[in-house]
């Protein structure tokens, strides 16, 4: 089990952090591709567009890192379900918009489909397996708890 919940914080972790990383470097287009889907004001999508990146690199680093396991993965789970709502939005109302998860609105391959709402609902269910699962082993805090002589001669 705790090889399954590794593999699966490395996902989860590596997804965020890789889709933050656009985001980041053009909180621009980050904005107007939030702000295509009509659910939030111009001036909230603007701070949507500059806070949510980090909040994205931080929970996924943490993942990946194994700190913070059990907040990281509430973070990215309320965040994918925010996705899944707002994917499923955008379906239903037929918007020929770019989902904005990895790439800018211009360099988008198409419209929201079934594909991002099964793609956006499988990671949640990686991601709430990790919350319910995450025991803390094979982590940093793990690691450092087995070897706590290292740590502390390196300090």
């Amino acid at each position: 089990m705790r090889y399954a919940v590794l593999a699966a914080r490395l996902l989860i972790g590596g997804l965020f952090v890789y889709a933050s990383l656009y985001k980041i470097l053009d909180p621009v287009a980050f904005a107007l591709s939030i702000r295509n889907y009509g659910l939030l004001p111009e001036a909230w999508s603007n701070v949507a567009a500059l806070a949510l990146p980090w909040i994205e690199i931080l929970a996924g680093g943490f993942l990946i890192l194994g700190v913070q396991t059990k907040p990281s993965a509430l973070l990215t789970t309320g965040m994918l379900a925010v996705f899944v709502v707002a994917v499923c939005y955008a379906y239903a109302t037929g918007l020929d918009i770019d989902c904005g998860c990895f790439s800018s609105p211009s360099s988008s391959p198409g419209r929201v489909g079934l594909y991002h709402i099964f793609r956006d609902s499988a990671l949640f269910l990686v991601s709430l397996f990790i919350l319910i699962a995450d025991r803390g082993h094979l982590s940093l805090a793990d690691l450092l708890m087995r070897f706590p002589q290292a740590a502390t001669e390196h300090a």
